[in-house]
């Protein structure tokens, strides 16, 4: 088994000691991008990885290739060109002062992909997943028109697809997405997320997560694996309280709704918990594991990555299954 990811690679860069970026001094670099991200999370859990994006043909995009190689992340679909690659500056917040991210991801290497230059046996060679977000959907219409491709590439020889609705609406309007996202959507084997997809033609107002009872979410979820065929669709619930304790817990429906344990731990870095999950939830459909062992490793997996810095982790199946074996974690 083997997973494709098409995304855009970014760097991160954010001021330390909580610093505004107008008056910082000292910033913190990172590699990252959503699928960048859940590719080195599961090469951490040796699910081999493959990468179809593009980097800039000069040493940032040297260094960035450097990074994916050293987790043994294959590059041999990725494509150099002379753009450039992604930035966003995170500023931390601090107290009642939000956290604030910027974009600068105009122009970047994965929109100059020429698709139709793509040998799609060879690309899909040995593929059984594919893995893409809405985050790449957001990136330009080149970058939509290459996705759809892929996706029909992908469909014709059967390979398990997931899709990840993260929302940027730094990047897309909220009605836009649920456009675009649902045209996608329905390409997806596997979703992530209960929106913005619409469940029928007139929704286009957001679903009220955090208003939402436990029976409204699984009329939500019950309703889009039916619109979509969807083998299964996940919804993830997390709460920071004021002593910065982050409470992640998750629910699958898949013909019935499941929902996880419940995880707990000090929040050192809320980045890239997210694709933790979802390279969690993989890594357990990848080896054909129960519904409710799926979403308590990927809890489990979100949870671990609270405690890590940066936007992405490489840590060991074991490692994340130790946490579900501590009951002093854990509240069902």
């Amino acid at each position: 088994m083997k997973i494709l990811f098409f995304g855009e690679p970014l760097i991160r860069l954010t001021p330390t000691h909580h610093q505004k970026m107008n008056d910082c001094r000292d910033l913190t670099m990172y590699y990252g991008g959503s699928e960048i991200n859940i590719a080195k999370t599961l090469a951490g859990f040796n699910i081999p990885s493959k990468i179809l994006t593009g980097l800039p043909q000069d040493p940032i995009g040297d260094s960035f290739l450097h990074f994916l190689n050293q987790y043994h992340i294959n590059t041999s679909s990725i494509y150099r060109n002379h753009q450039r690659l992604g930035l966003y500056y995170l500023e931390d917040g601090f107290g009642i002062r939000s956290s604030q991210v910027y974009y600068d991801r105009q122009y970047t290497s994965i929109q100059d992909i020429d698709i139709s230059q793509i040998h799609f046996d060879e690309l899909l060679k040995d593929i059984t997943h594919f893995h893409f977000s809405g985050i790449t959907v957001a990136v330009s219409k080149s970058v939509q028109d290459a996705l759809k491709v892929i996706l029909e590439e992908a469909k014709k020889r059967q390979i398990i697809i997931s899709m990840d609705l993260n929302l940027r609406t730094k990047m897309i309007s909220v009605e836009d997405a649920k456009y675009q996202f649902s045209r996608f959507a329905k390409y997806a084997d596997y979703c992530f997320g209960i929106d913005p997809i619409m469940s029928h033609e007139n929704n286009l107002e957001m679903f009220d997560r955090n208003h939402a009872s436990i029976e409204t979410i699984e009329k939500r979820m019950k309703e889009l694996q039916s619109v979509y065929a969807f083998k299964a669709i996940f919804h993830t619930m997390r709460t920071v309280d004021k002593n910065n304790i982050n409470r992640y817990y998750a629910y699958a429906y898949q013909d019935q709704l499941y929902q996880s344990v419940i995880l707990e731990t000090d929040l050192l870095e809320r980045v890239g918990s997210g694709d933790a999950f979802v390279a969690g939830a993989l890594y357990q459909i990848m080896n054909q594991a129960s519904m409710q062992d799926v979403i308590d490793f990927a809890v489990a997996s979100g949870t671990l990555k609270c405690t890590i810095p940066g936007d992405s982790m490489f840590e060991s199946v074991e490692n994340v299954q130790s946490l579900l074996k501590n009951n002093h974690e854990i509240s069902r």
